[in-house]
């Protein structure tokens, strides 16, 4: 019976290191991609002599931007998964060690990220209309 519990113990702090890995890269994928989206869309207002001259072109900064984001919606929709079903595991095991029970289906990570991440991509519709009607018309 001990060596049971010894992997059981084993497989747990297992799938914690694996759980924090996959928590700390979803968390450093939403921080980067924050700042890089970020840095993308202050271009439209920091250039405006490249504005001036490219004009409405300059639409496609904040549409890169956009398209960053969907790719990254779509690696991050992955990680999430994989990380979901890693945490019930993990939880599953915390229950059998230690009894300590959660509500698996009270997890918000990654509704919370998703949200963020379309918060982001709203931004970045927000911006193609301030550039195309506000900005570049009071340049000209």
């Amino acid at each position: 019976m001990e060596n049971n519990d010894t992997n059981v113990l084993e497989k747990a702090k297992l799938l914690w290191e694996e759980y924090r890995y996959r928590h700390e890269l979803c968390w450093k994928l939403v921080f980067q991609t924050t700042a890089a989206v970020v840095i993308i869309l202050i271009i439209p207002f920091t250039k405006t002599d490249i504005v001036k001259v490219i004009h409405y072109w300059i639409i496609a900064v904040p549409l890169i931007a956009l398209a960053f984001l969907l790719l990254i919606y779509k690696c991050l929709t992955r990680e999430l998964l994989l990380l979901r079903k890693i945490r019930i595991e993990h939880r599953e095991l915390q229950k059998k060690l230690y009894g300590i029970s959660y509500d698996i289906n009270a997890d918000m990570f990654s509704y919370n990220v998703k949200l963020y991440l379309v918060a982001l991509a709203l931004l970045c519709i927000t911006e193609v209309i301030i550039v195309v009607f506000i900005w570049i018309p009071n340049l000209t």
